[in-house]
C-alpha cells in the first residue's frame, strides 16, 4: 500500500468514525415510552425543551409532564406499565430505566399535584423498583394497580385496587418487606435470616411505613401524618376511577 493509499484509508476511517458519532448523538437517549391516549392538551418539558404531546409520540426520563384542565394522558412505559395523568396534574419522571429483564426496572415519578393512576406490570424481584412520590409520601410497588391523589395543600390519598403497595415517608426499603425468607434466594436456600430486633421505641413521622393491600386506602395529612389504612368501596360517581378501570380492562 502506497503512502497516498494509506492516507486516503486513514481519512476515510476518520470520516466514518465522525459520522457514526454524529449518528449516535443525533439519536439521543432512548424513549422511556409512548403516548397511547391523549384527550385535551398536555406538554412535556426538560431543560429548555418544551413540547406539546401528541398521540404516538415519545417521552423520556427526566421529563416533566403537565396536563391542562379537562385533559388526561396515558403514558405506556417500555415494560408495558402504564401511568395516567388526570386534569391539571404535574409529574416529574425522575427515573425510567429498563434492563434486559423485568428485574432491572427502575421507575420513579414525582407527583407534584393532581392525579396519577398506575397499572404496573409484575416484576420478579431483584432490583426492580417502581414508585410514585409526592411531597409527603412514597408508594412503592412490584406489580399492582393503584392511584395517587396529591392536593395543593400537600395532603395525599393512595388507593390500591390490586396487589400490595408500601407507602412510606421516604424511599421504600429494599427488599420491600421481610428478611431472607421472603426472597427467592432465601426460599431456594431454605434458610431464615437471624437478626437482632430492637426494643419498643417511638416511631417518628419521618420513619413511618404502611402496607396497603387491595381495596384499601391510606390518607396522609398535609403535615405528613399518616392515617391507618382502611377499606374503600368503588364509587360510581368517581368518573376518574371508572374511566381508568374500564381502560385497564380494555387494554389487557
Amino acid at each position: 500500500m502506497t503512502m497516498r493509499t494509506r492516507a486516503l484509508a486513514t481519512a476515510a476511517a476518520l470520516v466514518a468514525a465522525l459520522l457514526a458519532g454524529a449518528a449516535v448523538h443525533a439519536a439521543g437517549p432512548a424513549p422511556a415510552g409512548t403516548i397511547t391516549f391523549l384527550s385535551g392538551e398536555a406538554v412535556r418539558s426538560q431543560g429548555k425543551t418544551r413540547e406539546v404531546l401528541k398521540l404516538g409520540g415519545s417521552f423520556f426520563q427526566g421529563d416533566v409532564i403537565e396536563t391542562a384542565s379537562r385533559s388526561r394522558v396515558e403514558l405506556t412505559l417500555t415494560d408495558a406499565s402504564v401511568l395516567r395523568l388526570g386534569p391539571l396534574s404535574r409529574v416529574e419522571l425522575d427515573a425510567a430505566a429498563f434492563g434486559a429483564t423485568a428485574d432491572d426496572r427502575k421507575v420513579s415519578a414525582k407527583l407534584r399535584v393532581g392525579n396519577v393512576w398506575a397499572s404496573v406490570t409484575k416484576a420478579l424481584g431483584g432490583e426492580s423498583r417502581f414508585e410514585v412520590k409526592t411531597e409527603n409520601a412514597v408508594a412503592g410497588v412490584r406489580g399492582t394497580t393503584f392511584r395517587v391523589d396529591a392536593s395543593k395543600d400537600k395532603s395525599v390519598v393512595v388507593k390500591v385496587y390490586s396487589g400490595t403497595v408500601a407507602v412510606a415517608a421516604g424511599p421504600v426499603p429494599r427488599p420491600a418487606h421481610g428478611g431472607a425468607e421472603g426472597t427467592e434466594e432465601g426460599k431456594k436456600e431454605g434458610k431464615k435470616e437471624r437478626r437482632q430486633v430492637a426494643g419498643p421505641q417511638e416511631v417518628t413521622r419521618e420513619q413511618w411505613e404502611k402496607i396497603v393491600t387491595a381495596m384499601m386506602e391510606i390518607r396522609v395529612a398535609a403535615d405528613g401524618t399518616p392515617a391507618e389504612p382502611e377499606r374503600f368501596a368503588l364509587a360510581q360517581a368517581d368518573e376518574w376511577e371508572t374511566w381508568n378501570r374500564e381502560r385497564d380492562a380494555a387494554t389487557k
